[in-house]
């Protein structure tokens, strides 16, 4: 079913690193497990016993951190709500804290689940910092008005639990736990509602955001801040920071009916999507691309429960869910289970680590370390503490991006992708339909177009968000991040096409160049109003300095 190319040193340590030592760094432990270990080998060696006796004490700590873990539950779970009091205390103690002068930055716990290889040290000091770690929490569920007041740091895993318990679901969900309400505002979230409900920032009715004047403040779509509330959504945080969020959701039910239909050709698979689009009897559509093979249409709708003699079916710990797209059929998923089921593999990502393609693996680390904010954060300290420092992935390219393509270029983009970036030959992730060829896969998520001045689009038209997540390495990658050759052949892919690439990874563009593709002419009035000294990161440098 999962294909990869030959092992590279890079990939070949990423392997190695899943188990005994994922849970050993994610805990924190790895450091002095690896001196005891070494010490411990070293006396079996000057008592005449075979060192690799000493090697117990690493796999001892591993099977330690698996049961402390099991006990204690994931490091991120959901926090719940908090009484509006509770709000207001925590935004006067940050609305003191922002009128103290010099530069405004913020501080979350969560991991950050932007790809920009360049921040991953800056993203964890909290020093100096405009510490938001505490607006975490669901404040109000209006069942009669429907919408929900959030704090922005919040994640999408506490927000949609606390909708679940009043039988709502918020109208879009982004796919990963840890994403935060607010990030999914100022950068840009979609996902297999969106054909229907847009971007998550659609949902917006009022939020209140702390100013680089230190004064915090409610905007809205009318009013003193109508401008500014118009140009929050993918300013990347660039005009101030959110605190609280009012936003839209929708009555669910506790099962999703999930269709699977295969799609011989590409052709097929976008016509197939728009078809999907336009149905009135469907909750939630998507697809994924098999490279130009076609690929599978993926349509999800709310049921109150299974039909009689089937069952439901549950994936995450075992067995896994992404191969389970690669056969025609329909399956029942619990709601929440359809919501989180890309998250327990980060979509396929985890073939990066190709131990996690075997149950004993999975179970040894068990279900609190499957999860994308663990892989997200294990593979930031890969990088930064043994891939950069020993230049092992010097000529290894990410390829991490979320591209928003109009639906009528979507098929000859599919073919120009596989031009412009040859994952088939050097690429670490791959998928194999029945007995079919080896494929690269393509996530398709239609989206209607946004009418948010700092992502412009054609507002109501359909676009199709293709996503795509790979590590690269060969003679096209040749001085890896800091060339950025397929990233940047993307970047002129997607402009040739009339496409919008979303901002969360690592981008290319000159200044000049973002500026006039993005908006920057009205990006710059409105940043010259409110933020007259710069105390807040200006836009392109969020995106492309540490």
């Amino acid at each position: 079913i999962a294909a990869s190319t030959p092992a590279s040193d890079v990939s070949t340590l990423r392997a190695a690193m899943v188990w005994p030592l994922l849970p050993l760094v994610v805990e924190g432990v790895f450091r002095p497990t690896i001196v005891a270990t070494v010490l411990a080998c070293v006396s079996c060696f000057q008592a005449g016993v075979n060192p690799l006796w000493g090697l117990s004490l690493l796999f001892a700590n591993a099977a330690l951190c698996r049961v402390v873990r099991s006990i204690v539950g994931p490091k991120t779970r959901p926090a719940g709500r908090c009484s509006r009091e509770d709000y207001k205390r925590r935004t006067a103690e940050v609305e003191k804290a922002g009128k103290t002068p010099g530069p405004l930055r913020m501080f979350k716990a969560t991991t950050s689940n932007t790809f920009r290889p360049q921040q991953i040290g800056a993203r964890l000091q909290s020093q100096s910092r405009l510490d938001l770690s505490e607006f975490v929490h669901v404040i109000e569920v209006n069942k009669q008005e429907l919408w929900v007041d959030v704090e922005a740091c919040t994640t999408f895993e506490t927000f949609t639990d606390e909708c679940l318990r009043d039988g709502f679901v918020p109208l879009v969900v982004p796919e990963l736990r840890t994403i935060t309400v607010g990030g999914a505002i100022v950068g840009i979230g979609v996902e297999s509602s969106s054909f229907k409900h847009g971007f998550f920032h659609e949902g917006l009715l009022e939020a209140d955001m702390l100013l680089p004047s230190g004064e915090v403040v409610t905007i809205g779509p009318e009013g003193p801040y109508a401008d500014l509330f118009k140009a929050v959504p993918n300013s990347l945080g660039s005009f101030g920071y959110l605190l609280r969020l009012r936003m839209r959701v929708q009555r669910a039910k506790p099962v999703v009916e999930f269709q699977k239909s295969w799609c011989p050709s590409p052709k097929e698979l976008v016509e197939s999507l728009e078809k999907a689009c336009a149905r009135t009897d469907v909750d939630y559509v998507d697809a994924v691309a098999l490279g130009d093979q076609g690929g599978m249409l993926l349509l999800g709708k709310f049921v109150e429960e299974a039909p009689a003699g089937s069952q439901i079916q549950r994936y995450g710990l075992w067995p896994q869910f992404y191969p389970s797209i690669l056969e025609e059929g329909t399956e029942y998923l619990r709601t929440d289970d359809y919501i989180w089921r890309w998250d327990a593999d980060w979509f396929w990502c985890t073939q990066i680590f190709p131990g996690l393609r075997f149950w004993i693996i999975r179970w040894l680390c068990g279900p609190h370390l499957l999860r994308s904010d663990i892989y997200k954060a294990f593979n930031d300290a890969m990088i930064k503490n043994v891939l950069e420092p020993l230049g092992l992935n010097k000529e290894e390219e990410l390829v991490i991006q979320d591209i928003e393509i109009p639906i009528g270029k979507a098929e000859r983009y599919i073919h120009e992708f596989l031009r412009v970036c040859p994952s088939y030959k050097i690429g670490k992730i791959k998928l194999r339909r029945l007995d079919g060829p080896v494929a690269i896969p393509i996530w398709l998520c239609p989206v209607k177009g946004t009418g948010s001045p700092l992502m412009p689009m054609k507002e109501g038209q359909l676009y199709i968000n293709f996503g795509f997540w790979d590590a690269l390495e060969g003679a096209e990658t040749k001085g890896g991040m800091s060339t950025g050759r397929i990233n940047r052949a993307l970047e002129d892919l997607t402009a040739s096409l009339d496409g919008k690439k979303t901002l969360y990874s690592a981008a290319y563009f000159s200044e000049d160049k973002f500026y006039s593709e993005y908006n920057g002419a009205l990006y710059k009035k409105l940043k010259e109003k409110y933020d007259p000294n710069g105390r807040v990161r200006g836009w392109y440098e969020r995106l492309t300095k540490v």
